[in-house]
């Protein structure tokens, strides 16, 4: 048998934790799950995006059918404008992009920005997908110190004066894993480093408009656009499937990002993007996005009361203001990953923290990740009991 060469993108991710368990979940449709990060199947709107796409068909005909512009479905840059000014993100149409997904913006962010080992800094813990991402570019991620309210500014400083850093990747609302969101103080400080170190920071914020309490932050983005790339999405507002992210960034940088996108994917379905575009302009999306932020406020709720009543003693928690996660800190020596495989025996399944760290120096096996929006409602409180259960063993 012929050899087949692996590239050194390829060689630099393995299958992990995440990968693992989504198999065994796979085999397991019996597991109260709050490991998966997807949005609730029961809220997909199968019965909108059939109206939406009848509507497009029907507006553009056959054209959406079609090869389109690299950059966009000039309707959708149109809505993703007015989408963005909301977060008081102010551009022209020159600074935005279409993507195949928010994975895809940091695909396309990543061919034009890393070169082999260049570094990436990332906040402690962070999205563990992101991270495979970078490595898969050649780069080399390095986690910065963080608190409950994101990155530490003055460990960021501190980074950025040691490396030459390619970029910055943060996601300061809603954050996966931790459900943590940082405050607008701290929000201008990190903004005030990257501008004065001239560095570039990512911004992910692709559960913003999953807010269930307080009042909407300004997009880091916004205090410094020349040195930000923003990507957002519709994934978790409208459905996954429909692959749409929005992205906004200098002109310089996007010319070179646009460039590359045509060799990898040309464009991004002129179909999806004209249901994107209708979905954001109707009142039945605005409809649609206020049903699914009641029922995730709702299971959050659930999810917090379970855990204050059954979980023992010593384990920590913050209530987040939105988005899809809860961050659990278990006690000192306690092993979330030596748990999962008895959880999912016992009938539950979480993701021990460990997944989202991306330096491999430090133990992070006392932390889990509970995703609740996919969970059903009903199953929510049967599910804690039996984690707790499980975590009182070994406690």
């Amino acid at each position: 048998m012929a050899l087949v060469k692996t590239s050194r993108g390829a060689a630099a991710v393995t299958s992990g934790p995440i990968d693992d368990i989504f198999a065994a979940l796979a085999r397991r449709p019996e597991v109260v799950s709050f490991a998966v990060g997807a949005p609730d199947p029961t809220l997909l709107p199968g019965d909108l995006v059939s109206t939406l796409s009848h509507d497009v068909l029907a507006k553009y005909g056959s054209a959406v059918l079609q090869y389109g512009m690299t950059q966009g479905f000039a309707p959708l840059l149109e809505q993703a404008r007015i989408l963005l000014s909301n977060r008081h993100i102010q551009c022209s149409p020159e600074r935005l992009h279409i993507s195949t997904g928010g994975s895809g913006a940091l695909h396309n962010v990543c061919s034009a920005l890393v070169d082999p080992q260049d570094v990436v800094l990332v906040e402690t813990p962070t999205y563990g997908p992101a991270v495979k991402v970078f490595r898969s570019h050649g780069a080399t991620v390095i986690a910065v110190p963080s608190d409950d309210f994101g990155i530490v500014p003055e460990a960021l400083d501190e980074a950025l004066a040691r490396y030459d850093v390619a970029f910055v990747y943060l996601l300061p609302t809603f954050q996966n894993p931790t459900g943590r969101t940082m405050p607008i103080d701290r929000r201008t400080q990190i903004a005030d480093i990257v501008v004065r170190r001239g560095a570039l920071l990512v911004e992910d914020d692709v559960y913003t408009d999953l807010r269930y309490r307080g009042v909407s932050l300004p997009a880091l983005y916004s205090f410094a656009p020349e040195n930000s790339i923003y990507i957002t999405s519709l994934s978790k507002t409208l459905a996954p499937a429909i692959r749409v992210g929005i992205t906004a960034m200098r002109p310089d940088l996007l010319k070179n990002v646009l460039a590359l996108k045509q060799g990898i994917d040309m464009q991004t379905s002129t179909y999806c993007q004209a249901i994107a575009a209708e979905f954001l302009g109707s009142a039945a999306g605005a409809t649609h996005l206020a049903h699914v932020i009641d029922t995730y406020s709702a299971k959050l709720d659930t999810v917090v009361d379970a855990i204050g009543r059954r979980l023992p003693p010593g384990f920590r928690w913050v209530m987040p203001d939105g988005g899809m996660f809860l961050w659990i800190e278990c006690p000192p020596g306690f092993d979330a990953d030596a748990l999962l495989d008895t959880a999912l025996r016992r009938g539950v399944a979480f993701l021990p923290g460990s997944a989202f760290y991306s330096d491999t120096e430090t133990d992070h096996r006392n932390t889990m990740r509970l995703s609740f929006a996919n969970v059903p409602h009903d199953d929510i409180d049967r599910g804690i009991e039996l984690l707790a259960g499980v975590c009182e063993e070994a406690a």
